[in-house]
């Protein structure tokens, strides 16, 4: 008769522990594949969101002030200035004004991307109509509101803010010197600039071009200059230049609006006699702003994060192949305003 004995296994062979071995780093280099995949296309989709963020919020800042470049309110001529100045960023007279791969003087000390447009933008915004008092003549310089008529406590314009009053019959820009919380418009002494209806200390002095005694608007005068800023070591961004007045100084607010906006291209539609916008061309070609009824911008966008496409990009962008560096995820942004004061 045949005993067999079992015995228990006491390890493992060479030839298993290798076997095993070559499972285990077959299994951990899947998970690591899944893992690393799920990470880049994570990247890659956040990357994606944040340029098209950027992208629509610089085209919104951009497209409120252009669609609004010129607004007077009521007033449908050109605004009586009175104020003692012939700086043209304090009127109406051109409210649109750009500059081609170049950066003009109120930039200066901005660290400005090169080859990069420029765009001035100047417009009247406010809080609404007001009911003037039946009482107001030109020959004051005070222009007071009808409290219960317009349902205000004030005004709400503070002192030393370039002011725009207007209605159907016309309208003047001045500096308002009266509190917020007045129900009262004033000019600074009858801040009357030579050349207007009569001069300063006349006998007749007026201080407005007509009488406001109904409907009004009361507005504001901004403006504002766009340009892309260098950032040290952060991509570019959308940044703006903004004037603000102060008692009897002015001077600009920089403003840096939305990061990751690396260049900006400005053609402008130019209209003839009936209006109609003819051809677009670039700010150094413009011979007459009063013509321009119409801006079409460009936007190169990239993400703030690098490394996040598998190559460098190359866009398609202002006529030409961009090739985006440090493989950041790049988007074009194109769009054509109309101007509303100037379209037929």
């Amino acid at each position: 008769m045949t005993r067999t004995f079992q015995r228990s296994q006491s390890g493992l062979s060479l030839v298993e522990l290798m076997i095993a071995i070559t499972l285990s780093l077959l299994l951990i280099a899947g998970v690591l594949q899944i893992f690393l995949s799920s990470k880049q296309t994570y990247s890659t989709n956040n990357a994606l969101s944040r340029v098209q963020e950027s992208g629509r919020f610089a085209m919104d800042f951009l497209t409120y002030d252009i669609r609004n470049a010129g607004y007077k309110g009521q007033c449908m001529g050109e605004p009586n200035n009175m104020l003692d100045t012939s700086d043209n960023l304090f009127d109406l007279n051109d409210p649109i004004q750009g500059w081609n791969n170049s950066a003009p003087s109120h930039l200066s000390g901005q660290s400005v991307v090169a080859n990069t447009d420029v765009l001035l933008l100047k417009l009247a915004t406010g809080l609404g109509d007001f009911i003037a008092d039946g009482g107001n003549t030109t020959g004051q310089p005070n222009l007071d509101v009808d409290q219960a008529k317009s349902g205000s406590n004030g005004t709400g314009i503070p002192a030393g803010t370039i002011t725009l009053v207007s209605d159907a019959l016309g309208c003047d820009i001045f500096q308002n010197t009266a509190d917020n919380s007045a129900n009262v418009l004033q000019q600074s002494g009858g801040n009357v600039t030579p050349g207007n209806k009569n001069p300063p200390g006349g006998p007749n002095k007026e201080y407005w071009s007509h009488a406001y005694t109904g409907e009004m608007e009361i507005l504001t005068l901004q403006n504002a200059i766009y340009y892309i800023q260098n950032n040290n070591g952060r991509p570019p961004s959308l940044a703006r230049r903004r004037l603000q007045v102060s008692g009897t100084t002015s001077g600009f607010i920089a403003e840096e609006l939305v990061e990751g906006v690396q260049d900006m291209q400005i053609t402008y539609g130019i209209a003839g006699i009936d209006k109609q916008v003819t051809n677009y061309v670039d700010a150094s070609a413009v011979t007459n702003w009063d013509n321009v009824a119409s801006v079409r911008i460009e936007l190169l966008v990239v993400s703030a994060d690098t490394n996040v496409v598998p190559e460098n990009q190359v866009v398609a962008f202002n006529g030409s192949n961009v090739t985006v560096s440090n493989r950041r995820l790049a988007q074009v942004f194109s769009t054509t305003i109309g101007i509303r004061n100037r379209l037929p």
